[in-house]
């Protein structure tokens, strides 16, 4: 049977901009919750339970090849957090079922980075191809067929964009031949 909708949130290291301006840390994590504290304010705070949260704002260090290796228990990598999310999609479309998977968040708040990666750091996105055609090879039966269908799309002020077409129609997304969309 199909998974029902897992929610999770993921803090980012601080970009070079928030480095520069000497940003304050406002979020800590403690398994599922994440405690938001204002910072004019320090006791005041909102808990938010969700079903994963992903602390991913420091306690890493870099390997020669550029991957992001965890230093400790606390650091969520690109691979934990396919195992939490993308593996039970993939597992779910092995099933039969159809499978979304979505990221929401704030420009520059690091969805592409989860979704796709960046480097060596693959994301959920190409992780997911990677364990999807390596398990079609690996488990060959006769009469069997796969049909894989991919879509990746943004909506990004009220118009929605096929990220894996270079041309998208003015106006909006439209059934488009040429991108098999």
């Amino acid at each position: 049977m199909g998974e029902s909708v897992k929610v999770a949130v993921r803090v980012r290291p601080f970009n070079q901009r928030e480095n520069q301006r000497n940003a304050k840390l406002v979020i800590t994590m403690d398994d599922a919750t994440t405690v938001i504290r204002n910072p004019e304010g320090p006791n005041q705070e909102h808990k938010f339970t969700f079903d994963y949260s992903y602390w991913s704002h420091d306690g890493f260090s870099t390997s020669d090849d550029g991957v992001l290796l965890a230093e400790s228990d606390r650091y969520a990598s690109q691979r934990r957090v396919y195992d939490d999310l993308g593996q039970g999609v993939l597992d779910n479309a092995f099933q039969g079922f159809n499978c979304s998977l979505f990221a929401y968040g704030q420009t520059g708040s690091g969805k592409s980075y989860s979704m796709v990666g960046f480097g060596p750091n693959r994301g959920i996105v190409p992780i997911t191809c990677d364990e999807l055609f390596k398990k079609i090879k690996e488990t060959p039966e006769d009469g069997v067929k796969y049909e894989v269908t991919f879509s990746m799309l943004e909506i990004y002020n009220e118009q929605v964009r096929d990220l894996l077409c270079k041309k998208n129609p003015k106006g909006g997304l439209r059934e488009n031949p040429s991108c098999q969309l």
